[in-house]
C-alpha cells in the first residue's frame, strides 16, 4: 500500500487559478493567500516579519506549495495532481524518503523504498514541464532550432520556488547573474520522452566527479540533490532533443516572486514571439546579444531532430499540442484535415565504441552528444560538459559507425494510449 506524500504531484495543463485572496492554515497558523501556478503553489502575507517571509509593499510575504496548506478551496484538486506516494510501512515517512533520496550510497533496501516513491511521479500528455536556463541559454533557444534536452521538472513540483535564490537549486548551467532567473516551459507530448535521473538508467553519472560536471551532481536516486525539497527529476529520454510544443514559452522571475512570460513560441509562423510589454523591457536587456527592440526571432525547425505524420496520404512535418493533437507544420491556419501516424526521430551513431547522438553536421564534422555519459566515454571523446547532464564534441563524419534513423511512434487519440 501506499500513502500520499504531501509534497509533489503532477499536473496536466491546469485551469487558471482564483485571483482573489483566501485563508489558509500553514504550519498551524492562519494566513492570507494567494493562489499561483493553477493551483499548485500559494503566496501567503503576513503583517509582521517572520522566518521565511521577505517585505512586499505594507507586509511581508512568501511562497509555500499547496501540498502544505490546507485550504477550503481544493487548489491540489483543481491543478489536477496525482501526488507522490510512499510505501505504507515501519520506519517510511517523508523525511526518511528525503534522506535516503539524497545519499547517492544507499544499500539495497534503501534504495528499492527510493525507487518506489520514485515511481509514483510520473509524466503524462499534457503534463506542464519546465527547465531552468541560463541567460546564454535563452539566447541560444531564440536564435536555434524549436528543441528542449537534458534535466528537466514536472512545474507543479517547483511552484513554490518563485524567487532567483530560490531557483538556484535547480540551476543546470549556473548563472552568475542573481537577481533574475530564467526558464522554458512546455507540455509533454508523450510519457516515453522522459526518464527518471535515477542510477538504473544513467549509471555513469553518478561517478562523474565534479570537475566533469556543471550544476551540481545526478545522484542516481531520481530526486534534485536538496537539503530542503524532495523534488523528482527527469531527463530527457536518452538525452535527445524533444520538440517543443505550440505555445511553449520563456519565462523570467523575479526578487519579488513575479513570472512574467517574456516570449512564446508559435509553430504556425516559426516565430519566438515577444509577450513582455515595455515595462519588462529591462528583463529582455539583460539576455545577452539580442537587438534590442527585436519582438520576433525566426526559428528553423528541421534541424537535426523532428516530428513527422502522415496527411492527406503524404508524411510531413507537424507540430504539436498536447490537449488538442498534432497538425501540419505549415504557415497560415491549422489544416481541418487530420494528421494520423506521428513520430519523432533523431540519428543515433556509434563513435570510438560509444553511442551517440548525432546532432548537427559543419562540413566533415558532427557535433554529437553523449547519450550514456560517464567517466570513461567523456574521456574518451573528450566531451565538454555544457549543462547539466549534458556532454557534447565534435567527430569526424568519416568516424561515425552505424548511423540510423531512431524513430518514437506517438499516440494519437487518448492520452492513456501507449507508445
Amino acid at each position: 500500500m501506499f500513502t500520499r506524500l504531501p509534497t509533489l504531484s503532477v499536473m496536466q495543463a491546469p485551469p487558471a487559478a482564483p485571483t482573489g485572496t483566501t485563508e489558509i492554515v500553514w504550519h498551524e497558523r492562519r494566513y492570507r493567500a494567494r493562489a499561483i501556478a493553477g493551483g499548485a503553489a500559494f503566496e501567503i502575507y503576513s503583517d509582521t516579519r517572520e522566518d521565511g517571509f521577505h517585505a512586499t509593499g505594507n507586509g511581508f510575504h512568501r511562497f509555500v506549495h499547496a501540498s502544505e496548506v490546507t485550504s477550503p478551496g481544493g487548489e491540489l484538486l483543481l491543478a489536477g495532481v496525482a501526488p507522490l506516494a510512499i510505501p505504507v510501512m515501519p520506519g517510511a515517512d517523508a523525511a526518511t524518503v528525503h534522506r535516503y533520496s539524497q545519499n547517492p550510497r544507499i544499500g539495497p533496501a534503501e534504495r528499492a523504498l527510493v525507487s518506489a516513491a520514485r515511481a509514483t511521479a510520473f509524466v503524462t500528455v499534457g503534463t506542464r514541464m519546465i527547465k531552468p536556463l541560463s541567460r546564454h541559454q535563452v539566447a541560444r533557444q531564440l536564435t536555434s532550432a524549436p528543441l528542449v534536452s537534458g534535466v528537466c521538472f514536472r512545474e507543479f513540483d517547483v511552484a513554490h520556488l518563485r524567487t532567483p535564490d530560490d531557483r538556484v537549486v535547480l540551476c543546470g548551467d549556473p548563472d552568475d547573474a542573481r537577481d533574475t532567473s530564467f526558464a522554458l516551459r512546455w507540455k509533454a507530448i508523450c510519457a516515453c520522452d522522459y526518464q527518471s535521473t535515477e542510477a538504473a538508467n544513467f549509471p555513469g553519472l553518478v561517478s562523474v566527479p565534479g570537475r566533469e560536471r556543471r550544476g551540481s551532481m545526478i545522484l542516481g536516486t531520481g530526486f534534485l540533490p536538496s537539503g530542503t525539497h524532495l523534488i523528482p527529476e527527469f531527463a530527457t529520454a536518452g538525452f535527445a532533443d524533444l520538440p517543443l510544443t505550440a505555445r511553449a514559452e520563456i519565462l523570467a522571475y523575479t526578487p519579488d516572486g513575479s513570472e512574467i512570460s517574456l516570449f512564446q513560441y508559435q509553430p504556425q509562423t516559426s516565430v519566438w514571439d515577444r509577450m513582455a510589454g515595455a515595462r519588462h523591457r529591462d528583463l529582455v536587456n539583460r539576455i545577452p546579444g539580442l537587438e534590442t527592440g527585436r519582438a520576433l526571432f525566426r526559428t528553423n525547425p528541421s534541424v537535426h531532430a523532428g516530428l513527422i505524420g502522415d496527411h492527406e496520404g503524404e508524411r510531413v512535418p507537424v507540430t504539436a499540442d498536447p490537449g488538442h493533437g498534432f497538425s501540419v507544420f505549415a504557415r497560415g491556419a491549422t489544416s481541418r484535415s487530420p494528421v494520423t501516424r506521428p513520430q519523432r526521430f533523431h540519428t543515433r551513431a556509434r563513435w570510438r565504441d560509444i553511442d551517440v547522438l548525432a546532432l548537427g553536421r559543419n562540413e566533415d564534422w558532427v557535433r554529437v552528444r553523449l547519450s550514456q555519459p560517464d567517466l570513461e566515454s567523456i574521456m574518451a571523446t573528450d566531451a565538454t560538459c555544457v549543462e547539466r547532464g549534458i556532454y557534447e564534441c565534435w567527430a569526424p563524419l568519416g568516424e561515425l559507425e552505424n548511423p540510423r534513423m531512431a524513430v518514437v511512434d506517438y499516440p494519437n487519440g487518448s492520452p492513456r494510449a501507449l507508445c
